[in-house]
Order: structure tokens, then sequence, then C-alpha cells
């Protein structure tokens, strides 16, 4: 008798199981039939490089990603939301869009890479990011730790007032009243913007510096050392190249 008991309880879970499995199945063919009825994008009003993030409304990666990157959106690039599934019209996707959120880079109404899920980990997203926009010279720079060579810099001598930004990110990091000629050959400064930079000891030349990085996108920008002008006694020594500037 318990054997049979046993068995019933068995067959009465196996039962549950499919038909959980079954309805889920009908819910996600479900939403994705529903999200595959909305409009797309138009491409024709979109930019010749353009990143659009394919997402859903019950997407919690969705609503992080929006909070941590989309709503201070900085970047000189275009950045678009869609609850379609589909490529805007007139645009074609590598592959079809299977997680939300993606982002995916377009370039001419052709995908040319996507960056897929978002686990709150955001200077990965703009390490991806900084790796489609970036030149080679940049991208030496910003992920290798390179240097530039001295005196080679288009902004070394740049006297306007305005913003240094972060090239990827476009958050602020350095003002122009605080720029000074230092005669090293980079572009230097005595302060940054609050909040702008973190810093990190590096040893990899056989001395201790402190390593300067943007804080939002995580970028190697250069060193910073104790022999700049006061009121704040600093140096911050910057390679050109991982700096954009933004005129008043």
């Amino acid at each position: 008798m318990e054997i049979l008991f046993s068995l019933f309880k068995y067959r009465k879970k196996l039962i549950v199981s499919f038909c959980f499995i079954i309805l889920s199945s009908i819910s996600h063919a479900g939403d994705k039939n529903l999200y595959n009825t909305i409009e797309p994008l138009d491409g024709k009003t979109l930019a010749k490089t353009q990143l659009i993030v394919f997402e859903s409304e019950t997407c919690s990666s969705c609503k992080a990603f929006k909070k941590d990157v989309m709503i201070n959106w900085k970047s000189s690039f275009k950045i678009k939301e869609t609850y379609s599934m589909q490529a805007p019209l007139g645009w074609k996707l590598k592959e079809s869009i299977w997680a939300t959120p993606t982002i995916v880079m377009f370039d001419n109404g052709e995908e040319i890479s996507r960056y897929t899920g978002y686990d709150g980990k955001k200077q990965e997203f703009w390490r991806w990011f900084g790796l489609q926009t970036l030149s080679p010279e940049q991208k030496k720079i910003a992920f290798e730790n390179g240097t530039e060579l001295p005196f080679s810099g288009s902004l070394l001598d740049n006297k306007a007032p305005g913003y240094y930004v972060d090239p990827i990110t476009g958050e602020q990091l350095f003002r122009s009243d605080k720029k000074f000629i230092s005669g090293t050959g980079w572009p230097s400064f005595f302060d940054p913007i609050p909040g702008s930079l973190v810093f990190k000891e590096d040893s990899t030349q056989g001395i201790t510096r402190v390593e300067v990085l943007s804080a939002s996108s995580g970028i190697h920008l250069g060193h910073v050392f104790n022999d700049g002008p006061p009121p704040s006694g600093k140096r911050y020594c910057i390679n050109s190249a991982v700096l954009k500037f933004v005129a008043d």
C-alpha cells in the first residue's frame, strides 16, 4: 500500500512539473510574439552610427542598465531604446535578439557589434563600447596602459575654455582653468573635477607611481605627481589621446 501511495505522489509531481513547463513555454512564446508585434524603429530617423537597446518592460536587468548607464548618457554617440525585437526598418541584425537587454551598435544600417545582458558591471559595458569607438592609439593607452610620445598630443597646447571629458562616457574630468604648462610634453592639470578620477599604485616601470584612471569608464589616463603648482601641488600628467575637449 505504501509503495502504491509513493508511486501516486511521484506521478502527481511529474504531472505538476510537466504542466509548469508547458505553461512557462506558452508564456515565453506569448511574450516573444507580443514584442514581435510592436512596431520597429524607423531606420531613416536614426543616426549613421547608432546604438539600439533592445529591452522588455519586465526585465530587471534592463531597468538596472537604464539607471546605471542611460539616464546620464553623455556620449556623443546616439542611443535609442525599443521594445520591438526586430531591427529598425531597412536595417539588418546579424542574428535574432534572444535576451534583454541587448545593446547593438549599427553603422550604415548594419550590425557591427552587440553587448548581451547586464549584471550591474557598467565598466564592462563601457569597455565594450570603447573597443568599438576608440582609435587603435586610444585603445592602446586606455586598455593597455600605453603612453603617447611627448609633445605629440593634439590637446597639449589647447588654451580654449571648456571641459576635458572621458572619450567613452563623456563624463567631465578636468576644467580648462586647471590646466598649466608643465614642459613635460603631456597635458597637465593641477585639479580634477571632484569624483571624476580613481587612483591605483603602479610599479610596472621599476618605480612606484600613482596611476590615474577615469572613475566612469575605468580607462587609463596617465599618472599624478607631487610637483605641481599651488594650491594642490599636484601634476596630473594625462595622455592627450584619451581626452576629448568640449568647448564652452
